[in-house]
């Protein structure tokens, strides 16, 4: 994609405040007239003031050109003010007011409209990356997430607020001084202009590789994050391995690479400045050189020379400051080239026209010769047929990478099968909404996620506003009162990232309580209880026989211990159902369920035997 291209994509963003950014463009132009006028003003002083010429003592070259301000300063004003030096004072002081107040203006208007584009662009790309299928999460790194969503587009905000403000006041700036220029002498004005091309192009070569190289140390700063994020949350396997020392050089190494890359760019953009010295120091020494012969000769007076030396110098820091700004820009889209890629991502599940709100569930959960694979991958479930009727609880039994979470992940449409139908009381899953189709099905995972928060609010999650007694009813049901009342501010007591405070019986039970909150037909228990010791296990059998009363649960287990009680017993294997029964019935029939059972009471009794004894 071209630069104006990008661009054009970019500044789409600052669409909605468009009459906030109008004002501050037309401010920006009134801080230019203002800096003209200034430049303007070095005429009356060194030829009127300096000089100490009388009034009326004018060159005839002079009297007719527009820069000559005692011509209409003479006319506006009182005889009682007209002493040169008070025009003078006055003129100078009016006039930094005005650039004074219209710069001030003008850049809080363009810096409200960059800083709240920038704004609206990370609430689409958070509610975009928020909205992305499971799978989605599996093949993009946490790390490099959170960097193209905060990192990268810190980046577009100093581009679209600091800096667009500095385009308009430079632009506008330098607009109105080559105006100066050519009103004070045209012919000098196109000489001293004439270099300018030996600015500009370099400029646009060198902002082209800054732009691919900020993009380059975008991803190695999406490298940092990845690792400090792995580091961090996995930090116990960190420190158990010991391998703190490698982690470290890990990291040095990436920081490293991101310093040469960082390094290219920033070599591109200094070079700007010496260029454009360079350029005004020989622009300069031309000028002196034309003006004193003119000066001798009576064709131009000091004022002018110096007005024209001042407007000269003015006019190519603008050229300057704009050839900086097209390298911010060229930062600001070489960071959000991922950015924009992530907005042009499609959602998790498009709702179909017209998709209804599903009734609340009240009969049987159908699965119609359903298959599914993984884009590009080998099938994960084939041909699975299955009727669940309201209220069974329903085991799911198999080795591991059988498909069995992938199976119930098809319920809340966390995926869609590749062919075949699901059916919740006859309406095809598809055809409803998702709203209505999740707020019937309650999830409780092995890894339980609890969020950087108070308890009462991880129990309530998104509806703090529940009555009190709802709440530790829920807890109470949940196992989960007690303890939490011992916390040291119970229910309002912050929970550290992940509720890494907590043991894993407790968080598990704080998940039950949620789910118990929430009071869904459907229940959906996915290794709920296999990393708890057999105390905490215990509790949370409790606490989830609570939670299935008089609900359709699917119970995903590899402790067949924990499902002996189930309605009926799928055994899954290689994506097919191979077995389904009672846990008598599969026993009796000696198949697969048999000998996985049989080999997990031996590998258990193994393990009793090889206990030693207390001393």
């Amino acid at each position: 994609m071209t630069f104006t291209a990008e661009l054009r994509r970019l500044l789409a963003s600052v669409r909605p405040y468009r009459g906030r950014l109008a004002l501050g463009i037309v401010l920006m132009g009134l801080v230019a007239v203002a800096d003209g006028a200034i430049a303007l003003l070095f005429v009356p002083l060194v030829d009127r003031v300096l000089e100490l010429a009388p009034p009326d003592s004018r060159l005839p070259l002079l009297t007719l050109r527009p820069w000559n301000l005692t011509l209409y300063l003479d006319a506006f004003f009182p005889s009682s003010i007209q002493h040169v030096w008070t025009v003078f004072a006055v003129s100078l002081v009016v006039l930094f007011l005005v650039k004074g107040a219209a710069d001030f203006l003008g850049n809080l208007s363009i810096q409200y409209v960059g800083h709240a584009a920038v704004t609206d662009l990370r609430n689409r790309i958070y509610a975009k990356l928020i909205c992305q299928p499971i799978g989605f999460f599996a093949r993009h790194s946490t790390g490099r997430l959170m960097s193209a969503t905060i990192s990268d587009i810190e980046r577009v905000r100093s581009a679209l607020s600091e800096w667009l403000a500095d385009f308009f006041r430079q632009s506008f700036t330098l607009v109105v001084l080559v105006v100066v220029l050519f009103l004070l002498d045209w012919k000098l004005a196109l000489g001293s202009l004439v270099f300018l091309p030996l600015v500009v192009v370099p400029i646009s070569r060198l902002g082209r590789r800054i732009r691919l190289s900020v993009y380059s140390s975008q991803s190695r700063l999406a490298e940092l994050s990845k690792i400090l994020q792995e580091t961090i949350s996995g930090n116990r396997v960190v420190k158990a391995f010991s391998m703190e020392p490698f982690e470290i050089r890990k990291f040095r190494e990436t920081a490293r690479r991101l310093l040469r890359e960082n390094m290219r760019w920033v070599r591109a953009y200094a070079a700007t400045a010496p260029v454009m010295q360079l350029l005004g120091a020989i622009v300069v020494a031309l000028v002196v050189l034309y003006a004193r012969d003119q000066i001798r000769y009576g064709l131009m007076t000091k004022g002018v020379l110096i007005a024209f030396t001042y407007a000269l110098f003015r006019v190519y820091e603008p050229v300057k400051r704009l050839g900086m700004i097209y390298h911010q820009f060229q930062q600001g889209l070489g960071a959000t080239t991922q950015a924009f890629r992530l907005l042009e991502l499609p959602e998790e599940v498009i709702e179909q026209p017209g998709a209804r709100p599903l009734p609340p569930f009240s009969r049987v959960i159908e699965f119609d010769d359903v298959s599914f694979a993984y884009e590009g991958g080998p099938p994960i479930l084939q041909h699975i047929n299955l009727t669940v009727c309201a209220g069974e609880v329903i085991a799911i039994v198999g080795l591991s990478g059988a498909g069995k979470t992938t199976l119930v992940n098809l319920l809340p449409r966390f995926h869609d099968p590749t062919s075949g139908v699901v059916r919740i009381d006859g309406h095809d899953l598809r055809e409803v909404t998702l709203r209505s189709l999740r707020d019937q099905i309650a999830i409780v995972t092995q890894e339980t996620i609890l969020f950087h928060d108070t308890v009462w609010n991880n129990i309530c999650y998104g509806r703090p506003d529940l009555p009190e007694a709802r709440v530790v009813a829920a807890a109470k049901a949940a196992l989960a009162h007690d303890f939490i009342q011992q916390l040291p501010q119970g229910y309002q007591t912050l929970l550290g990232e992940r509720g890494q405070s907590l043991s894993g019986g407790q968080r598990q039970r704080l998940a039950i309580a949620r789910a118990l909150l929430k009071d869904s037909p459907i229940l959906i228990l996915d290794e709920a209880t296999s990393e708890l010791d057999a105390e905490s296990e215990r509790l949370v059998q409790q606490a989830l026989a609570t939670l299935m009363a008089g609900r359709t649960v699917f119970v995903i287990a590899h402790r067949l211990s924990t499902v002996r009680r189930a309605d009926r017993i799928l055994v899954l294997d290689g994506g097919s159902i191979r077995e389904s029964g009672t846990h008598a019935e599969l026993l009796a029939r000696g198949g697969t369920y048999a000998r996985l059972y049989e080999l997990q009471f031996a590998d258990d009794a193994a393990g009793v035997a090889a206990r030693p004894e207390p001393q």
